[in-house]
């Protein structure tokens, strides 16, 4: 007969271990993310309201079956993680041959308008803008403010090496992307500076300037850009592309979503991307 200390062990194995198994054997997800308002905002008044944020809090909702953890990250160290096989996913990656290396990709996530001109807001008509702007047609007449070593894209890069008086061409060499270049438009050093509309729209709206800028598309730059989840070249990482392509084309017409990506544009931006998105949603 057993004694009492051990039907008293017994029951404890019984009832404990499945409960100890069952905790170690739900899987972990980590979501790299980027520092790059308002696709990823850690702090300030608008703190998780990033597009990332909102993908990364629909991720959590619908993969319940998986306990996710956040790392904020750049992509360097973003790619050695996949390249070492961990199980980790990240938010709003473009693909190219050398992320293509060691990254899968999901269906885009993200529709990120083209790069637009940002001028001071009451200045579009007397700078003769009307609708889309040539940007070869701007620089001929007026100074447009670039950052140091960034591409703008292919189409615009080739109007900035091509143009005939580089000299209307005032380069920054501040250490942010963008909010030095405001400042210097909105001091009149420049007439236009290039920038994403929603990277104008979260620059300007945190410093409570939004009403001072205007933003008009170019004529050079009409594709939008297209962001997607990557996760390694695994097999957890193809199973997981599986998964995330189903919560996001179930998701990304929903009004909660698009809102999210449209939170960071002006009214006058707001109409193109509908149409833009639109076209995406059927395309992808």
């Amino acid at each position: 007969m057993f004694s009492k200390s051990f039907r008293t062990t017994l029951l404890f194995l019984v009832v404990f271990l499945p409960c100890v198994a069952m905790a170690q054997s739900r899987d972990e997800v980590t979501w790299m993310h980027a520092e790059f308002p308002p696709l990823r905002i850690t702090s300030g008044p608008y703190a998780g309201q990033g597009i990332s944020d909102m993908i990364h809090e629909l991720m959590g909702r619908e993969l319940v079956e998986f306990e996710h953890a956040i790392v904020t990250a750049n992509l360097s160290r973003t790619l050695n993680w996949m390249e070492n096989g961990r199980n980790v996913l990240a938010v709003g990656i473009i693909p190219n041959s050398q992320r293509d290396r060691v990254m899968q990709y999901s269906v885009p996530c993200v529709l990120v308008p083209p790069v637009c001109l940002v001028v001071r807001a009451g200045e579009q008509d007397s700078l003769g803008l009307g609708g889309h702007v040539s940007l070869r047609d701007f620089i001929a007449r007026k100074r447009l403010g670039v950052a140091a070593d960034r591409s703008y894209g292919p189409e615009l890069d080739s109007v900035l090496l091509s143009s005939p008086d580089l000299s209307r061409v005032v380069v920054n060499q501040g250490s942010n992307l963008f909010e030095s270049l405001l400042e210097m438009l909105l001091l009149g050093r420049v007439d236009g500076i290039l920038a994403y509309p929603f990277e104008a729209v979260y620059s300007a709206r945190m410093k409570n300037l939004e009403d001072r800028i205007t933003i008009a598309p170019l004529r050079e730059s009409m594709v939008p850009l297209q962001g997607r989840i990557a996760a390694p070249r695994t097999a957890w990482g193809t199973a997981m592309i599986d998964r995330v392509n189903e919560i996001l084309l179930r998701n990304r017409g929903s009004l909660q979503y698009r809102q999210a990506l449209e939170r960071w544009l002006t009214p006058s931006v707001v109409e193109d991307f509908r149409g833009m998105y639109d076209d995406f949603l059927t395309s992808y």
